[in-house]
């Protein structure tokens, strides 16, 4: 099996009722819990809102707490997959995916 990250890109959370986000977070919570079960799932954690952007060694885009929901990159999980192709699959079962976009990156094995 080999790694891949699933990057969560855009959200918009800032503008949906707290319930709303309580069923999101439940449902997210038991698609992590199922991949846990099934020995799928190595690690992933959120990411808080604001943060830097490099751009090159000379431009750093200062994004502070303010950033536009689409720009977020709002958390990640590494999973275990046999190819990019089942990876892809896993990506879109994932329930916040009506709320987000999913890159699938394999990991670079560099040892």
């Amino acid at each position: 099996m080999k790694e891949f990250m699933l990057l969560m890109k855009g959200d918009d959370s800032q503008n949906v009722a707290p319930e709303e986000m309580q069923q999101r977070m439940q449902a997210y919570m038991s698609w992590m819990g199922e991949m846990t079960a099934g020995g799928r799932l190595k690690g992933g954690q959120p990411l808080e809102p604001a943060g830097t952007h490099l751009k090159n060694k000379d431009t750093i885009i200062s994004d502070g707490p303010f950033l536009e929901p689409k720009e977020i990159i709002g958390g990640y999980v590494i999973i275990l997959a046999q190819d990019l192709g089942e990876a892809t699959e896993v990506a879109r079962a994932c329930p916040l995916l009506e709320h987000c976009e999913i890159y699938v990156r394999p990991l670079l094995n560099v040892g």
